[in-house]
């Protein structure tokens, strides 16, 4: 008897006992695996289907039959993907089968005295080399199809993200999404926006390294900007938020101040975008600053900006540099209370200096600082100058 010979008789020997064999290998599969344990993972139909699609196709490749044939351990990976079943024990599946498989073939080999032991032998080679074959070809479309679901699932979170910041008008489709992404309605949240180079993720790590510190959150990238929607388990964590921002920042990033209602994140955004005009580094972080003349500001930002011109009048004229010397020094003394001591200390410069810049101020502005209400003017638009961007 040619080795050919001995082969086909194995083979067709084996296949009387196929039934049988096909449930031995579901069996150890179901026992030994935990994700085809579970019924509501891959349905037991769905399994003995594959472990015969496996088989037939090994025993056929021995005959010479199926060498072209990979039909099945395609559909098989691609399944197996969509269902999340790892990879790993998909793979591990395939061993307890070819295993079995190989027991029975032994088992039928020494049931027919005319096969010799070398035939048996070389008919391991051609099983591996089967299961490598039919292996390889499963792996390779679990991971096409598993890329594919990847895809889908960034386009439809980058969809979901989208509805949060666009501001969604309906409050139950504004739940279901926040449910979707696994945030809450209320609590405390930021948004981000950083800048992208041609569309590329300017904080690859930032989603991680946030987790790490108890912060969830979600992210859009688009060509111009990365947009995350941020939720931290409390206000005081925002100062870790912005540390490990400020860490990871390969550009510039803007964020909103801490706001406490998801339906705010389309306002939070504005804000960001705001803090991103605004912020004049090469990278880091501009946060919006949350006081109540800012949030004034922000709201109408084209009718601050004409306001602060108005108001700033011939201060606009000087040189970069000089007028950023006396806002400085102008907000100096605000936050010292009207105090030229306190803020020249602040400053390291004499008292009289910051009266000197304080006067050129005034003559700028046609304001007088001893009037309440000129002073919140001048307040207000060196806020509008410094917050908003302009030309």
């Amino acid at each position: 008897m040619s080795h050919d010979e001995a082969v086909a008789s194995v083979v067709a020997a084996t296949r009387t006992r196929l039934p049988a064999l096909v449930q031995r290998i579901v069996s150890r599969i179901r026992a030994e695996i935990p994700c085809y344990a579970e019924a509501d993972v891959v349905q037991p139909d769905d399994l003995r289907s594959s472990v015969r699609a496996n088989v037939d196709y090994i025993l056929d490749s021995l005959t010479g039959s199926a060498k072209a044939n990979l039909t099945a351990p395609d559909a098989t990976g691609r399944t197996r993907a969509a269902q999340g079943v790892p990879l790993a024990e998909m793979l591990t599946a395939y061993r307890v089968g070819v295993t079995e498989l190989w027991s029975a073939l032994v088992a039928t080999a020494r049931r027919l005295p005319s096969v010799p032991a070398d035939d048996v032998i070389e008919l391991a080679g051609a099983v591996f080399a089967a299961q490598n074959t039919y292996s390889d070809a499963a792996l390779a479309a679990y991971r096409d199809e598993a890329r594919e679901i990847l895809r889908t699932r960034e386009r439809e979170r980058a969809a979901m993200v989208e509805v949060i910041l666009s501001g969604a008008q309906a409050k139950g489709s504004l739940w279901e999404v926040a449910n979707a992404l696994r945030l809450p309605l209320d609590g405390a949240f930021l948004v981000v926006a950083a800048e992208t180079e041609l569309g590329h993720d300017p904080m690859p790590r930032a989603e991680s390294a946030l987790a790490v510190i108890d912060v969830r959150s979600v992210w859009r990238l688009d060509a111009e900007l990365s947009l995350g929607v941020l939720s931290l388990p409390d206000r005081a964590r925002n100062g870790a938020v912005l540390t490990v921002l400020n860490r990871h920042a390969t550009r510039r990033i803007g964020a909103s101040p801490v706001f406490a209602e998801l339906h705010q994140a389309n306002w939070a955004l504005q804000l960001a975008r705001l803090a991103l005009g605004s912020n004049s580094g090469s990278s880091g972080v501009a946060q919006f600053r949350d006081s109540p003349i800012d949030i004034l500001v922000a709201a109408a930002p084209h009718a601050a900006l004409e306001t602060a011109r108005a108001v700033l009048g011939g201060l606009l004229e000087l040189p970069e540099d000089e007028l950023d010397l006396l806002l400085g020094t102008f907000e100096a003394w605000v936050r010292a209370s009207g105090s030229a001591t306190v803020a020249g200390a602040e400053l390291f410069c004499h008292p009289n200096t910051v009266r000197y810049r304080l006067r050129r101020v005034e003559a700028g502005t046609g304001r007088t600082l001893g009037n309440p209400g000129d002073v919140a003017e001048l307040v207000t638009a060196v806020r509008a100058w410094r917050e908003l961007p302009h030309s």
